[in-house]
Protein backbone atom coordinates (compact mmCIF):
# COMPACT_ATOMS: atom_id res chain seq x y z
CA UNK A 1 0.00 0.00 0.00
CA UNK A 2 1.21 3.48 -0.75
CA UNK A 3 1.09 6.33 1.61
CA UNK A 4 -0.30 9.67 0.44
CA UNK A 5 2.02 12.66 0.47
CA UNK A 6 1.89 14.75 3.55
CA UNK A 7 0.28 18.15 2.95
CA UNK A 8 3.19 20.04 4.51
CA UNK A 9 5.77 18.34 2.22
CA UNK A 10 5.86 19.19 -1.47
CA UNK A 11 5.79 16.45 -4.03
CA UNK A 12 9.28 15.76 -5.36
CA UNK A 13 9.90 14.93 -8.97
CA UNK A 14 12.65 12.43 -9.79
CA UNK A 15 15.71 14.04 -11.39
CA UNK A 16 16.37 13.19 -15.03
CA UNK A 17 19.34 10.88 -15.58
CA UNK A 18 22.64 12.69 -16.19
CA UNK A 19 24.22 12.16 -19.62
CA UNK A 20 27.98 11.79 -19.73
CA UNK A 21 29.61 15.05 -20.65
CA UNK A 22 31.48 15.29 -23.93
CA UNK A 23 35.12 16.27 -23.57
CA UNK A 24 35.76 19.94 -24.07
CA UNK A 25 37.29 20.45 -27.51
CA UNK A 26 37.00 24.19 -27.66
CA UNK A 27 34.56 26.20 -29.70
CA UNK A 28 33.52 24.79 -33.04
CA UNK A 29 34.95 26.65 -36.00
CA UNK A 30 32.33 27.37 -38.63
CA UNK A 31 32.97 25.74 -42.02
CA UNK A 32 35.22 22.96 -40.72
CA UNK A 33 34.49 19.28 -40.90
CA UNK A 34 34.90 16.93 -37.98
CA UNK A 35 38.11 14.87 -37.77
CA UNK A 36 38.11 11.96 -40.22
CA UNK A 37 37.41 8.52 -38.84
CA UNK A 38 37.84 5.01 -40.18
CA UNK A 39 38.18 4.86 -43.98
CA UNK A 40 38.26 8.62 -44.25
CA UNK A 41 41.35 8.70 -42.09
CA UNK A 42 43.01 6.01 -44.24
CA UNK A 43 42.26 8.01 -47.38
CA UNK A 44 43.71 11.14 -45.77
CA UNK A 45 46.91 9.27 -44.85
CA UNK A 46 47.17 7.78 -48.35
CA UNK A 47 46.71 11.17 -50.01
CA UNK A 48 49.34 12.63 -47.68
CA UNK A 49 51.82 9.89 -48.62
CA UNK A 50 51.19 10.40 -52.35
CA UNK A 51 51.78 14.13 -51.96
CA UNK A 52 54.98 13.50 -49.97
CA UNK A 53 56.34 11.11 -52.63
CA UNK A 54 55.49 13.66 -55.33
CA UNK A 55 57.33 16.40 -53.46
CA UNK A 56 60.39 14.19 -52.97
CA UNK A 57 60.48 13.19 -56.64
CA UNK A 58 60.08 16.81 -57.67
CA UNK A 59 62.93 17.85 -55.40
CA UNK A 60 65.16 15.07 -56.77
CA UNK A 61 64.45 16.19 -60.32
CA UNK A 62 65.00 19.85 -59.44
CA UNK A 63 68.41 19.24 -57.88
CA UNK A 64 69.54 16.88 -60.68
CA UNK A 65 68.06 18.62 -63.71
CA UNK A 66 71.48 19.91 -64.81
CA UNK A 67 73.33 16.62 -64.24
CA UNK A 68 75.13 15.06 -67.19
CA UNK A 69 72.94 11.96 -66.89
CA UNK A 70 70.12 14.10 -68.36
CA UNK A 71 72.21 15.36 -71.28
CA UNK A 72 70.96 14.81 -74.82
CA UNK A 73 72.68 15.10 -78.18
CA UNK A 74 73.26 18.79 -78.87
CA UNK A 75 73.40 19.84 -75.21
CA UNK A 76 76.45 21.67 -73.91
CA UNK A 77 78.29 20.77 -70.72
CA UNK A 78 80.56 22.42 -68.18
CA UNK A 79 83.10 20.68 -65.93
CA UNK A 80 83.00 22.40 -62.52
CA UNK A 81 85.48 19.83 -61.16
CA UNK A 82 85.17 16.64 -59.11
CA UNK A 83 84.78 14.57 -62.32
CA UNK A 84 81.26 15.92 -62.85
CA UNK A 85 79.62 17.62 -65.79
CA UNK A 86 76.60 19.91 -65.70
CA UNK A 87 74.31 20.99 -68.52
CA UNK A 88 74.68 24.65 -69.50
CA UNK A 89 73.37 26.81 -72.33
CA UNK A 90 75.53 26.48 -75.42
CA UNK A 91 75.93 30.26 -75.69
CA UNK A 92 77.17 30.41 -72.08
CA UNK A 93 80.81 31.27 -71.34
CA UNK A 94 80.86 28.10 -69.18
CA UNK A 95 80.14 25.77 -72.12
CA UNK A 96 83.16 23.51 -72.59
CA UNK A 97 81.75 20.49 -74.44
CA UNK A 98 78.99 19.67 -76.88
CA UNK A 99 77.32 16.23 -76.74
CA UNK A 100 77.75 14.50 -80.12
CA UNK A 101 76.34 11.13 -79.11
CA UNK A 102 75.46 8.76 -76.30
CA UNK A 103 76.33 5.05 -76.08
CA UNK A 104 74.56 2.91 -73.48
CA UNK A 105 75.56 -0.36 -71.84
CA UNK A 106 79.33 0.30 -71.72
CA UNK A 107 81.78 -0.30 -68.90
CA UNK A 108 84.00 2.48 -67.63
CA UNK A 109 87.08 0.73 -69.04
CA UNK A 110 85.47 0.52 -72.50
CA UNK A 111 85.04 4.28 -72.55
CA UNK A 112 88.38 5.36 -71.12
CA UNK A 113 91.04 3.12 -72.62
CA UNK A 114 93.22 4.71 -75.28
CA UNK A 115 91.94 2.41 -78.03
CA UNK A 116 88.22 2.79 -77.40
CA UNK A 117 85.88 2.54 -80.35
CA UNK A 118 82.76 3.54 -78.42
CA UNK A 119 82.51 6.94 -80.12
CA UNK A 120 83.85 6.00 -83.56
CA UNK A 121 80.52 6.82 -85.19
CA UNK A 122 81.05 10.45 -84.10
CA UNK A 123 84.44 11.24 -85.67
CA UNK A 124 84.59 14.76 -84.17
CA UNK A 125 84.74 13.31 -80.64
CA UNK A 126 87.53 14.86 -78.56
CA UNK A 127 86.56 13.50 -75.12
CA UNK A 128 84.42 10.84 -73.53
CA UNK A 129 82.56 10.88 -70.23
CA UNK A 130 81.32 7.69 -68.59
CA UNK A 131 78.49 7.76 -66.06
CA UNK A 132 77.18 4.86 -64.04
CA UNK A 133 77.88 2.70 -60.99
CA UNK A 134 81.41 1.45 -60.45
CA UNK A 135 81.75 -2.14 -61.70
CA UNK A 136 78.53 -2.00 -63.72
CA UNK A 137 77.62 -0.85 -67.22
CA UNK A 138 76.67 2.76 -67.80
CA UNK A 139 76.40 5.44 -70.47
CA UNK A 140 79.19 7.09 -72.41
CA UNK A 141 78.82 10.65 -73.64
CA UNK A 142 80.83 11.37 -76.76
CA UNK A 143 81.90 15.00 -76.49
CA UNK A 144 83.46 17.64 -78.66
CA UNK A 145 85.39 20.49 -77.07
CA UNK A 146 83.68 23.83 -77.73
CA UNK A 147 85.95 26.39 -79.40
CA UNK A 148 86.09 29.68 -77.55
Amino acid sequence: MTTPAQPDQPLQQPEPPQSPQAPATGPAVPGTAPAPKGKGRQVTILVGLVVLVGVLLGAAWFFNRDAAVNANVGDCLHNPGDDKLTIVKCDSADAQYSVLGKASGKTQIESTNGFTTVCDQWPDTTDTFWQGKQGEKGDVLCLKAVAK
